[in-house]
């Protein structure tokens, strides 16, 4: 029984003419290697370490700017709370008590309630200079959160459980 081959033998001394792929052909093998590696586990681990770098650099620069702006605003809005304190200090040269404490009372109470105000449109309580929570490593963990948490789709208020043999929606 003789063996086949698939390909003729070339011999160095042959002048056969080589015939040239076609550059579609090339173009199509070119784009069916690259999906495959897309598609293999290694592809898709860089798919999404690369998706993830991306976006926290776009976390970053969307949200840190903002972060910054309302710490400054906050920053000069307790400065200017201890120097309207200190003006009321000031001008009650003579210290009436029940004056002096009812100003600075109401004082306190507006600086409470914008304080409050600053902190449910995002502000945390960390001053300029600190580890901001947009810093790249936060917003490198807030994409990967996000990326592990969108997957299987349950209905509306059901529990899906997993078992090693089972799966059961409720």
């Amino acid at each position: 029984m003789a063996l086949e081959r698939k390909y003729p033998i070339r011999h160095s001394g042959s002048r056969q003419a080589v015939k040239k792929r076609p550059p579609v052909s090339k173009y199509k093998t070119c784009c069916l290697r690259f999906t495959a590696f897309i598609f293999s586990h290694v592809g898709l681990s860089g798919l999404v370490v690369g998706y993830s770098i991306m976006g926290a650099f776009a976390f970053r620069a969307l949200e840190a700017p903002n972060e910054e702006k309302k710490v400054g605003e906050v920053t000069e809005m307790r400065e200017q709370t201890v120097k309207r304190l200190w003006d009321i200090t000031y001008d009650l040269n003579v210290l009436y008590k029940d004056n002096w404490t009812g100003l600075v009372a109401a004082e306190i109470k507006r600086f409470q309630s914008d304080l409050i105000a600053a902190v449910k449109e995002g502000y945390d309580g960390k001053e300029l200079g600190a580890v901001h929570q947009w810093s790249f490593s936060g917003s490198l963990l807030y994409c990967l959160t996000v990326i592990t948490t969108i997957g299987a789709r349950r209905p509306p208020g059901g529990v899906t459980c997993f078992n090693h043999s089972h799966h059961c929606t409720i």
